[in-house]
């Protein structure tokens, strides 16, 4: 027998109570000299012994109602045969079986979740008559698919035998948590937490603290892990896929880049990678001549979209054990055009000296002959000028050098980017820095900081600020992590204005609610920003901290100048496009008209048949309306439709990559665990019915105790009754 709370045991002290009481109140018997009590003194010594034993059955009894209640307080829990006779045998268990990505892994045979699958089954087999089990389904979250525990251990059967596996990641602490407080709350029953895992080593990033939590319930609740999986050390997967050239314009080439990685412990030859577009054949491919354990590379594949709209990207390598790896899909919006509004804040006396003239030559990078099918389309206009421009005719609006513009268009110019608009800032000799700050900042939270002070000289060309070339965090400017990319090393900067982000500037007026939050995109080696950007309600504004020409740097004319503007104008036009891939599990979230409020949507998933629908009303959120999603369990690609009015979408999920590590729990790990837990591995001819039948014991009984106690104190009082009756 062990105790629960062990403290309470000091209770027993309260034994001395009623012995005080009984002492205290002892009959004393004085000699009087009276003719009559020599009558009565033959009836006294008769009847004396027969109330000294009276007192003493009572006496015992109340001593043992004081033990029992201070017993039930210290929660005593047997650990053999008779714990289980006297609860029957029963027990009340949560079951948590792990159906991340990593479980999809196969040994030729079966996979990891049928096996765990089957061990769940086994699991419950071996629950006793009357017992009650809950069925959860783990990844990185937790799943209720039986929340509290059931007596129908049939229907938990059939829940266990219809789980579907996800690819999501790995997290169990929090289940661990959450199945220990669920029990806690259950008395009168051994209680029992199974989780059925494979043992990847990412799933376990919180060991200490779930080893902590294990050891402070383990007389309360029985942890049992049963680990199916067979050490495997060989796996390749798709790290990630991305649009390397910002746009991906309709009919003409569009570069992506694919990292693969070798997740195992072997060199690997011969890796072929394919990129494809939709249910198109193969669009390119290149074949790795090989992986050395642990290492990643990059590929560079090339596709063509056919048509504008939203199109499924895939890159795929050959099938290996863990299927769900081999291939990643984002949604990439193909456009047939890109209009640009270019303002010109100093024209020059030529078009060699105009404030735009890299820039114009940058983004129409092909010949005059070629110019007209260019899906890059520029107007250049003055200052002056800008009063007048309809903004809604361009997709993306670029401020070269532009000293101040009328007042009065400064809200349209927020409206404009509020409805999902672009801005491009580069600032010059000529811009009124205090007009900036003071409208686009402080008035309207449009730019992403405010310009500071001059830094350098322009005409000292000796003298220079080198660009970061390593460590590039945003997406724009990530591409440049590859050295096959190219650099930034051989760009001179001679001349910049400070960025003083928003968040660090002493603005007297409050932030917009359609401003987010500023990011860097590119800095100098010294760590001073010199491209910001930050989005404003549907649209985006970057800011440049150097002119667009060479007056204060020479990066127009060093070769990452044209892929840097276009990842840029990627950017920029893409932020309405920004959930539309999305880490596996989360929530997909798309503004829509006005007019589909109120409407139904069905999503089919990449997993299911175009007959399987879910249904999603567009409402109200955040006062605009609204579609959302949020099972997203499956990597791929969705599809959302409306029928009436007529609206379709698409979305990708996908796979957190940690989720290919084959690296599992080492040696001193699990010993670490089976101090705290039962620890099983799965293998041929487990049983792990028998294992448990053997090993289940540790059942508190102190409501048999409080049961005992309250019928003691019942027959105290009759017997108290009787007694005084009798005298």
């Amino acid at each position: 027998m062990s105790f629960l709370n062990p403290i309470m045991l000091a209770g027993l002290s309260a034994i001395a109570i009623p012995i005080l009481i009984h002492l205290l109140n002892r009959r004393k018997f004085q000699k009087v000299v009276w003719a009559a009590m020599r009558f009565l003194q033959l009836s006294v010594e008769k009847n004396q012994r027969r109330m000294e034993i009276e007192d003493m059955i009572l006496l015992v009894l109340r001593c043992l109602l004081v033990a029992l209640i201070a017993l039930a307080l210290a929660r005593p829990t047997l650990r053999d045969a008779v714990g289980a006779f006297l609860n029957g045998g029963k027990s009340v268990g949560v079951l948590l079986l792990d159906n991340s990505l990593s479980m999809g892994m196969s040994d030729g045979a079966t996979t990891r979740f049928e096996k765990a699958k089957k061990a769940a089954e086994q699991a419950i087999d071996s629950l006793p008559s009357g017992s009650s089990v809950a069925v959860w389904l783990v990844s990185d979250t937790v799943r209720d698919a039986i929340p509290e525990p059931t007596f129908d251990l049939n229907l938990a059967r059939k829940t266990i035998r219809e789980a579907p596996l996800t690819d999501r990641g790995t997290d169990l602490g929090g289940a661990i948590d959450r199945a220990i407080e669920l029990l806690k709350t259950r008395v009168g029953a051994r209680r029992e937490v199974y989780l059925f895992t494979d043992g990847q080593l990412t799933g376990w990033r919180n060991l200490l603290d779930i080893r902590s939590r294990l050891e402070r319930s383990k007389d309360e609740v029985r942890a049992h892990f049963v680990f199916v999986s067979e050490h495997e050390t060989r796996n390749l997967g798709i790290r990630d896929l991305r649009l390397a050239s910002g746009l991906a314009p309709v009919g003409q080439a569009t570069r992506f880049e694919v990292k693969v990685q070798n997740h195992g412990a072997q060199a690997v030859r011969d890796v072929r990678v394919t990129l494809g577009v939709d249910d198109e054949p193969v669009s390119d491919e290149f074949t790795l001549p090989q992986l050395s354990p642990g290492e990643s590379k990059g590929v560079a594949l090339f596709a063509k979209f056919r048509a504008e709209g939203i199109h499924a990207a895939h890159a795929q390598i050959s099938e290996d054990r863990l299927p769900a790896d081999n291939r990643r899909t984002i949604a990439v919006r193909a456009i047939q055009q890109l209009r640009i509004l270019l303002v010109d804040g100093d024209p020059g006396d030529s078009s060699r000296a105009s404030e735009t003239f890299f820039l114009r030559h940058a983004l129409n990078p092909v010949s005059a002959d070629q110019l007209p099918g260019y899906f890059i389309k520029l107007q250049t206009i003055t200052a002056n000028d800008l009063a007048g421009a309809s903004l809604d005719d361009y997709d993306v609006l670029i401020l070269a050098n532009v000293a101040r513009f009328p007042e009065r268009i400064v809200p349209n110019l927020a409206s404009y980017v509020r409805r999902g608009g672009g801005i491009v800032v580069f600032p010059g000799d000529r811009i009124d820095d205090a007009f900036y700050n003071e409208q686009l900042s402080k008035r309207t939270s449009l730019l992403p900081a405010e310009f500071g002070p001059i830094r350098g000289k322009a005409d000292q060309s000796e003298q220079f600020f080198p660009l970061q070339t390593r460590d590039f965090s945003h997406p724009i400017t990530s591409l440049w992590n590859d050295p096959a990319a190219g650099t930034f090393a051989s760009v001179r900067v001679f001349q910049y204005r400070l960025l003083v982000p928003a968040s660090a500037t002493n603005a007297p007026a409050a932030e917009s609610p359609d401003a987010g939050v500023t990011q860097t995109v590119l800095s100098l080696a010294d760590g001073a920003p010199i491209l910001l950007e930050r989005s404003f309600g549907l649209g985006r504004v970057v800011q440049c901290a150097t002119t667009a020409d060479t007056q204060w740097n020479d990066l127009p004319v060093r070769p990452a100048f044209v892929p840097l503007l276009h990842r840029i104008l990627g950017s920029v036009v893409s932020r309405q496009d920004e959930s539309l891939n999305l880490r596996v599990g989360a929530r997909f979230a798309r503004r829509v008209n006005p007019e589909l409020l109120g409407k139904d949507a069905s999503f089919t998933s990449p997993r299911r048949r175009e007959t399987t629908r879910d249904l999603r009303r567009v409402e109200m959120v955040n006062n605009a309306p609204t579609l959302q999603y949020d099972h997203t369990d499956a990597t791929g690609l969705y599809h959302a439709q409306i029928s009436e009015p007529a609206f379709s979408i698409a979305f990708a999920t996908q796979a957190d990559p940690d989720e290919s590590q084959v690296e599992e729990l080492s040696a001193e790990q699990y010993q670490s665990l089976k101090t705290v837990a039962e620890v099983y591995q799965w293998g041929p001819g487990f049983s792990l019915r028998q294992i448990v039948e053997r090993q289940r014991s540790g059942v508190e009984f102190w409501p048999a105790v409080i049961t005992a106690a309250l019928l003691l104190a019942l027959c105290e009082s009759l017997l108290g009754q009787w007694f005084s009756r009798s005298r």
